[in-house]
């Protein structure tokens, strides 16, 4: 027979956003016989964002890691980081608005390691989620799945998402290399330097190229 084993205990840990509280998660599977597997153990806490930038830059499909005040999470597997998530404001001041909420946070990143373990990343949405609104007050969640990449959003759904329709075919950046950027990239730049924003995209070697709709998922919190 298998079962699960499950505590939590309290710390305190540097975050991109402050401190936070630590939770850990103990699994042990057993197959029904007089001696036990090894326990699983995974970790949930809040980490810094130098910590989340790199994880990200080396796990996720955009190799980049989001500007402004994020607030970070990892689940570590015995002394190794599985998976992170980074909550954060969009890019979009409206979004709130469109969402008819007073408040809304997005998942900006979330991405885990190869090979998958024996830990749901919609348990971690879940997890981390009750661990930001001990600290932050807001209506709701909205995360983006990128067909591009495949994604349907099928873990957002698992953690209580809805699905709320598509969002509108966007105009990126793309570089010489293949890299891409968001659009806002060229945007900063030409008001920094108060030039034009087509004179910032040649500078900066970019082209406008205009990406599919992204699955929008949202949580609507009570």
């Amino acid at each position: 027979m298998t079962w699960i084993r499950v505590w939590y205990y309290n710390t305190t840990m540097e975050t991109c956003g402050g401190s936070s509280t630590a939770e850990q998660l103990t699994l042990q599977l057993a197959d029904g016989g007089s001696s036990p597997t090894s326990p699983l153990q995974f970790f949930v806490e809040s980490v810094p964002h130098r910590t989340a930038k790199g994880f990200v830059e080396r796990w996720h499909y955009s190799k980049r890691m989001p500007t402004g005040k994020n607030i970070c999470f990892a689940v570590w597997h015995s002394a190794e980081i599985y998976a992170v998530i980074v909550f954060g404001v969009g890019v979009n001041p409206y979004q709130a608005a469109f969402l008819g909420v007073g408040s809304v946070m997005e998942i900006k990143r979330m991405c885990r390691s190869e090979p998958k373990k024996e830990f749901e990343m919609s348990k971690f949405i879940r997890i981390a989620l009750r661990k930001v609104r001990k600290t932050s007050q807001i209506d709701a969640v909205v995360a983006f799945a990128d067909p591009e990449q495949g994604h349907e959003g099928t873990v957002y759904k698992a953690a209580g998402f809805t699905h709320e329709g598509m969002t509108n075919a966007e105009w990126h950046l793309i570089g010489a290399d293949g890299e891409r950027r968001h659009r806002r990239f060229a945007f900063r730049k030409a008001r920094r330097e108060n030039i034009t924003v087509g004179q910032a995209r040649a500078s900066l070697g970019l082209e406008r190229i205009q990406c599919p709709p992204k699955h929008r998922w949202v949580l609507r919190l009570p």
